[in-house]
């Protein structure tokens, strides 16, 4: 394989956290338990996780329904940190990007639609689970007939459609999310329908579209008219521009000149602005558009643990038996206990469900650039926690902080679970997948994957044509354009010819970078940078943040033969289609061993 690159989070400020917390009544005043949930014990231990691991800020919200006294709620919200660059700090108002805990409010939101009776009787159909979802989106095709024929809403929103995820194919589009669904026929699948789980985001984005198409009503409307507004979720929004108006949007905050290979802790930065820009963000409303608060989300998680009924006037807000389906297990997420302490794990429309030390959970983590997020429930014992954090490395310290609160209210002898976390989380290694995965198990992976080093070849093996012979325009129908443009080594810096390029509307990825191998083979750094937008809204100069992402990609340059009949491109292999589960790898050379392929336009 392919030698791996160095990459560096790039980033030019640093901010000293600091420390808060505070207690606040949900709806009505809680029981004479107060502190009862967060003790001064867990308040203390809280801190000290924000110093061990040197982390921006957490919002902290954990309820629990009084079972003496009906329509009585305990909760209590600790804060924690710095929320902002300026040092402002966290609040239980202080809003958080929730990322993928986004999901279950599409989830619900489509179960919403099939409880609709006068939707049924205007389409002259149920809407239902099961529907297959070809009859019901125009745009809806897919690259294999078989599996376009045979998706059905369900396949959808638990993950087993057969489609990797595709992550870097997801981006603003003039024609929104219409325009993405039409493309996804371009994108190559990974499995058989039903054969394998693989998280896909494409597919809750998809299903986002299901409003404007039955209703002629955004996705973002009909979640606040259904959700947000009978939940008194005031501070809930899916709009970035509201969000950043209010001044209560936290920074997500990165590190500067981190090394995930070398193990370089790096400096921690504040992410400005926000990393999707006005209106980017409606593609990514259903997988994970939400900006919320500890208060809101603590609205939402007594809900849940009310059966879909108003947590204090006992309306109900959400039909029972849709709160139940999408938290019944469909698909296997998690195979193998990852700790003696945790069960297996199966996924059913926006919600994981397993079991800690014999009690059962239902959760979901969610990661966006620069935030990290968990909202756990315990079904049976009437308990939610969330942690939310405004860290990029905060995966950890909110796993730690949500496991030490649990083992305090079930009376159980504490864990330290960041020692566990703490020996891998040095390597610093990338998290990619929700950080409702185990970490010890996902993050072991990515060790073996790091310390498995193949040395380039010595001497170097050029490849079969001039690196200029690459350059060019090179397209696919979902992914778009690359143009690579070649970059002498010994370059002072960049000829006005590439830097030209080195703008396009990604949100995970804004520019690519080759660097050469052997043969035909390249290495491939991912590379997000807020530079363009900063300068596009007036920031002055020296806070750019410049992320680098890299999963051991690959990509083979294909073509030149002598005869010409070798279409020529790149092929993207190394994972980055971002397949899962038991699959089998591709066959094949060249253009039909891509996972993503871009053709010379």
């Amino acid at each position: 394989m392919a030698h791996p690159l160095r990459l560096r989070l790039l980033l030019l400020l640093s901010l000293l956290s600091t420390v808060c917390a505070i207690q606040i009544p949900f709806q009505r005043p809680p029981s004479s338990s107060k502190g009862a949930l967060i003790t001064p014990e867990i308040d203390t231990f809280v801190k000290s996780q924000l110093s061990l691991w040197n982390s921006s800020g957490l919002s902290v919200a954990v309820v629990q329904q009084d079972t003496n006294t009906p329509g009585t709620w305990n909760v209590e919200f600790g804060s924690y940190g710095t929320a902002q660059a300026d040092g402002s700090p966290v609040t239980p108002d202080t809003l958080f990007a929730i990322a993928s805990n986004s999901k279950l409010f599409l989830s619900i939101s489509v179960g919403l639609l099939i409880k609709n009776e006068s939707l049924a009787a205007v389409r002259g159909q149920e809407l239902r689970w099961d529907t297959k979802i070809k009859t019901v989106l125009p745009e809806w095709a897919l690259l294999d007939e078989d599996m376009q024929n045979g998706v059905m809403i369900q396949d959808m929103l638990s993950h087993r459609t057969g489609l990797p995820r595709h992550d870097y194919s997801s981006f603003a589009r003039e024609g929104g999310v219409s325009e993405m669904i039409s493309t996804m026929r371009f994108l190559r699948p990974s499995a058989e329908l039903r054969e394998t789980y693989q998280y896909n985001n494409l597919m809750y984005e998809t299903l986002s579209h299901l409003p404007p198409t039955l209703l002629n009503q955004t996705f973002e409307s009909f979640a606040y008219q259904h959700l947000f507004e009978p939940l008194g979720m005031n501070s809930s929004t899916y709009s970035v521009a509201e969000a950043e108006k209010r001044g209560a949007l936290a920074h997500g905050f990165h590190w500067d000149m981190q090394d995930y290979l070398f193990g370089f802790n790096g400096t921690r930065t504040a992410t400005v602005p926000y990393f999707q820009r006005y209106g980017e963000e409606r593609i990514w409303a259903g997988a994970g558009g939400i900006l919320t608060s500890a208060r809101d989300l603590s609205s939402w998680t007594a809900i849940l643990l009310n059966k879909g009924r108003h947590p204090t006037t006992n309306e109900t807000v959400v039909p029972e038996d849709v709160v139940e389906h999408v938290a019944h297990g469909v698909s296997v997420a998690r195979g193998k206990a990852p700790y003696p302490e945790l069960s297996p794990a199966v996924y059913g429309c926006g919600q994981d469900r397993s079991s800690y030390r014999g009690y059962e959970i239902i959760e979901h983590g969610g990661s966006n650039p620069g935030f990290k997020t968990q909202v756990s429930r315990f079904p049976n014992d009437n308990l939610g926690v969330v942690v939310l954090s405004n860290d990029e490395n905060g995966g950890h310290i909110l796993e730690s902080v949500k496991w030490r609160i649990v083992d305090h209210v079930f009376g159980l002898e504490p864990i330290d679970w960041a020692q566990r976390y703490l020996p891998i989380s040095r390597k610093n290694i990338l998290e990619i997948e929700p950080v409702s995965r185990s970490y010890g198990e996902e993050l072991a992976k990515s060790i073996r994957k790091n310390q498995d080093v193949t040395p380039r070849p010595s001497p170097d093996v050029p490849p079969s044509v001039p690196f200029s012979a690459m350059e060019g325009t090179f397209s696919h129908g979902a992914y778009g354009s690359i143009q690579p443009c070649f970059v002498q080594s010994k370059s002072a810096g960049l000829s006005a010819a590439c830097t030209s390029m080195l703008t396009t509307p990604r949100w995970f990825s804004t520019h690519l970078r080759f660097a050469h191998f052997a043969g035909n083979t390249f290495n491939v750094s991912l590379i997000w940078t807020n530079g363009e937008a900063r300068a596009a809204e007036g920031y002055p100069e020296g806070g750019d943040v410049v992320v680098g992402l890299d999963d051991r990609y690959e990509v083979e340059w294909v073509g030149g033969n002598a005869d010409g009949a070798e279409e020529e491109g790149w092929a993207f292999k190394g994972n980055f289609w971002g397949k899962a589960g038991d699959v089998r790898p591709l066959e094949g050379v060249g253009k039909d061993a891509a996972e993503v392929w871009f053709g010379r336009a």
